[in-house]
Protein backbone atom coordinates (compact mmCIF):
# COMPACT_ATOMS: atom_id res chain seq x y z
CA UNK A 1 0.00 0.00 0.00
CA UNK A 2 3.13 2.44 1.10
CA UNK A 3 4.97 1.50 -1.90
CA UNK A 4 1.39 2.30 -4.52
CA UNK A 5 0.91 5.95 -3.07
CA UNK A 6 4.40 6.15 -3.04
CA UNK A 7 4.58 5.82 -6.58
CA UNK A 8 1.26 7.51 -6.98
CA UNK A 9 3.40 10.61 -5.71
CA UNK A 10 5.83 10.10 -7.58
CA UNK A 11 3.95 10.13 -10.85
CA UNK A 12 2.26 13.09 -9.94
CA UNK A 13 5.72 14.98 -9.42
CA UNK A 14 7.02 13.96 -12.74
CA UNK A 15 3.88 15.36 -14.10
CA UNK A 16 4.46 18.14 -12.24
CA UNK A 17 7.90 18.55 -13.78
CA UNK A 18 7.08 17.85 -17.05
CA UNK A 19 4.62 21.14 -16.66
CA UNK A 20 7.34 22.63 -15.74
CA UNK A 21 9.54 22.13 -18.64
CA UNK A 22 7.40 22.36 -21.14
CA UNK A 23 6.05 25.96 -20.37
CA UNK A 24 9.41 26.76 -19.22
CA UNK A 25 10.67 25.63 -23.21
CA UNK A 26 7.49 27.44 -24.43
CA UNK A 27 8.31 30.82 -22.85
CA UNK A 28 11.24 30.44 -24.33
CA UNK A 29 10.36 30.18 -28.04
CA UNK A 30 8.06 33.11 -27.74
CA UNK A 31 11.00 35.04 -26.53
CA UNK A 32 12.43 34.02 -29.58
CA UNK A 33 10.09 34.52 -31.73
CA UNK A 34 9.65 38.29 -30.67
CA UNK A 35 13.03 38.71 -30.61
CA UNK A 36 13.20 37.25 -34.15
CA UNK A 37 10.15 39.36 -35.42
CA UNK A 38 10.22 43.10 -33.40
CA UNK A 39 13.89 43.40 -32.36
CA UNK A 40 15.38 43.17 -28.29
CA UNK A 41 13.67 45.97 -28.01
CA UNK A 42 9.84 43.93 -27.95
CA UNK A 43 11.05 41.57 -25.22
CA UNK A 44 8.99 42.03 -22.14
CA UNK A 45 7.93 39.68 -19.42
CA UNK A 46 4.35 41.43 -20.32
CA UNK A 47 4.40 40.66 -23.86
CA UNK A 48 5.73 37.08 -23.07
CA UNK A 49 3.08 36.62 -20.83
CA UNK A 50 0.47 37.67 -23.59
CA UNK A 51 1.68 35.67 -26.18
CA UNK A 52 1.42 32.92 -24.20
CA UNK A 53 -1.76 33.00 -22.74
CA UNK A 54 -0.42 33.10 -19.17
CA UNK A 55 -0.58 35.91 -16.49
CA UNK A 56 2.69 37.64 -15.75
CA UNK A 57 2.84 35.68 -12.60
CA UNK A 58 3.39 32.28 -14.56
CA UNK A 59 6.34 33.89 -16.44
CA UNK A 60 7.82 35.44 -12.82
CA UNK A 61 7.49 32.10 -11.79
CA UNK A 62 10.03 30.83 -14.93
CA UNK A 63 12.10 33.75 -15.00
CA UNK A 64 12.35 36.60 -12.19
CA UNK A 65 13.30 39.15 -14.58
CA UNK A 66 13.73 39.96 -18.25
CA UNK A 67 17.38 39.55 -18.20
CA UNK A 68 16.74 35.87 -16.96
CA UNK A 69 14.84 35.41 -20.03
CA UNK A 70 17.38 36.54 -22.45
CA UNK A 71 19.91 34.62 -20.62
CA UNK A 72 17.99 31.80 -21.13
CA UNK A 73 17.37 32.78 -24.89
CA UNK A 74 21.31 32.89 -25.10
CA UNK A 75 21.62 29.57 -23.87
CA UNK A 76 18.71 28.65 -26.41
CA UNK A 77 20.41 29.97 -28.87
CA UNK A 78 24.05 28.76 -27.72
CA UNK A 79 22.50 25.04 -27.94
CA UNK A 80 20.65 25.58 -31.56
CA UNK A 81 25.01 26.20 -32.77
CA UNK A 82 26.10 23.13 -30.74
CA UNK A 83 23.33 21.24 -32.33
CA UNK A 84 24.61 22.58 -35.96
CA UNK A 85 27.91 21.22 -35.28
CA UNK A 86 27.18 17.99 -33.91
CA UNK A 87 28.95 14.94 -35.19
CA UNK A 88 25.48 13.09 -35.67
CA UNK A 89 25.06 15.32 -39.03
CA UNK A 90 26.29 15.63 -41.95
CA UNK A 91 28.62 18.23 -43.17
CA UNK A 92 25.89 19.02 -45.69
CA UNK A 93 22.88 19.34 -42.64
CA UNK A 94 25.24 21.20 -40.27
CA UNK A 95 26.00 24.29 -42.96
CA UNK A 96 22.44 24.53 -44.28
CA UNK A 97 21.09 24.08 -40.45
CA UNK A 98 23.26 26.69 -39.30
CA UNK A 99 22.73 29.03 -42.19
CA UNK A 100 19.16 29.06 -42.54
CA UNK A 101 19.32 29.59 -38.67
CA UNK A 102 21.16 32.75 -38.68
CA UNK A 103 19.07 33.79 -41.84
CA UNK A 104 15.44 33.88 -39.87
CA UNK A 105 16.70 34.83 -36.62
CA UNK A 106 19.21 37.62 -37.07
CA UNK A 107 18.20 39.22 -33.89
CA UNK A 108 18.96 36.17 -31.54
CA UNK A 109 22.60 35.54 -33.30
CA UNK A 110 22.90 39.73 -33.19
CA UNK A 111 22.49 39.26 -29.58
CA UNK A 112 25.01 36.37 -29.57
CA UNK A 113 27.23 38.06 -31.32
CA UNK A 114 27.79 41.06 -29.22
CA UNK A 115 28.37 38.40 -26.23
CA UNK A 116 31.15 36.94 -28.59
CA UNK A 117 32.37 40.68 -28.91
CA UNK A 118 32.61 41.55 -25.33
CA UNK A 119 35.66 40.58 -23.15
CA UNK A 120 35.97 36.92 -21.62
CA UNK A 121 36.51 33.46 -21.97
CA UNK A 122 34.98 31.85 -25.30
CA UNK A 123 35.14 28.60 -23.70
CA UNK A 124 32.32 30.01 -21.44
CA UNK A 125 29.92 31.02 -24.22
CA UNK A 126 30.52 28.35 -26.55
CA UNK A 127 31.02 25.25 -24.26
CA UNK A 128 32.08 22.89 -27.69
CA UNK A 129 35.08 25.15 -28.66
CA UNK A 130 37.47 23.25 -27.31
CA UNK A 131 36.36 19.80 -29.71
CA UNK A 132 35.74 21.96 -32.36
CA UNK A 133 39.02 23.36 -32.19
CA UNK A 134 40.66 20.20 -31.54
CA UNK A 135 39.05 18.53 -34.37
CA UNK A 136 39.87 21.21 -36.94
CA UNK A 137 43.06 21.17 -35.76
CA UNK A 138 44.01 17.41 -36.29
CA UNK A 139 42.67 17.74 -39.92
CA UNK A 140 44.60 20.69 -40.55
CA UNK A 141 47.90 18.80 -39.48
CA UNK A 142 46.89 16.03 -42.16
CA UNK A 143 47.84 17.94 -45.11
CA UNK A 144 50.91 19.83 -45.88
CA UNK A 145 49.47 22.59 -47.17
CA UNK A 146 47.63 23.50 -44.26
CA UNK A 147 49.89 22.09 -41.46
CA UNK A 148 50.63 25.89 -40.35
CA UNK A 149 47.22 26.93 -40.00
CA UNK A 150 46.25 27.77 -36.47
CA UNK A 151 43.61 25.97 -35.50
CA UNK A 152 42.28 28.57 -33.00
CA UNK A 153 42.29 31.34 -35.69
CA UNK A 154 40.53 28.85 -38.28
CA UNK A 155 37.92 28.24 -35.81
CA UNK A 156 37.42 31.97 -34.97
CA UNK A 157 37.28 32.57 -38.62
CA UNK A 158 34.58 29.55 -39.19
CA UNK A 159 32.69 30.47 -36.23
CA UNK A 160 32.57 34.62 -37.48
CA UNK A 161 31.48 33.40 -40.78
CA UNK A 162 29.01 31.00 -39.72
CA UNK A 163 27.36 33.59 -37.68
CA UNK A 164 27.99 36.59 -39.79
CA UNK A 165 28.74 35.59 -43.37
CA UNK A 166 25.10 34.41 -44.69
CA UNK A 167 23.39 38.02 -43.36
CA UNK A 168 26.49 39.99 -45.11
CA UNK A 169 25.57 37.71 -48.68
CA UNK A 170 21.98 38.16 -48.23
CA UNK A 171 21.33 42.00 -47.29
CA UNK A 172 24.50 43.38 -49.04
CA UNK A 173 25.78 40.93 -51.88
CA UNK A 174 22.73 39.39 -52.91
CA UNK A 175 19.76 41.11 -51.16
CA UNK A 176 17.28 39.87 -53.75
CA UNK A 177 18.16 36.63 -53.66
CA UNK A 178 15.17 33.89 -52.11
CA UNK A 179 15.97 32.38 -49.16
CA UNK A 180 16.29 28.66 -50.00
CA UNK A 181 18.58 29.78 -52.87
CA UNK A 182 20.66 31.67 -50.93
CA UNK A 183 21.21 28.69 -48.59
CA UNK A 184 21.92 26.19 -51.11
CA UNK A 185 24.64 28.98 -52.40
CA UNK A 186 26.30 29.29 -49.17
CA UNK A 187 26.10 25.69 -48.24
CA UNK A 188 27.69 24.60 -51.60
CA UNK A 189 30.72 26.59 -51.22
CA UNK A 190 30.91 26.65 -47.87
CA UNK A 191 31.07 22.92 -48.08
CA UNK A 192 33.68 22.78 -51.21
CA UNK A 193 36.13 24.78 -49.23
CA UNK A 194 36.25 23.15 -46.31
CA UNK A 195 37.05 19.74 -48.46
CA UNK A 196 39.84 21.75 -49.86
CA UNK A 197 40.83 22.65 -46.68
CA UNK A 198 40.73 18.74 -45.63
CA UNK A 199 38.01 20.06 -42.47
CA UNK A 200 35.44 17.76 -44.23
CA UNK A 201 36.12 15.00 -46.57
CA UNK A 202 35.90 15.51 -49.67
Amino acid sequence: MKNAVNQRLGNKGRRRNKAFDETHAELIDIAVRLISQKGMNALSLTEVAREAGVNRTTVYYHFDSREALIDAVREWSSRQITTAFASVNSSVERIRYLARFVLEKPEVIAMWTEDFLAPGDIAERYPAWAGLVEGIGARLRGKPETAGIDPDVYGTLLLTWAMIGPRVYCNSVCPDLPIDEAVERITRSQLRMLQLHGVVPG
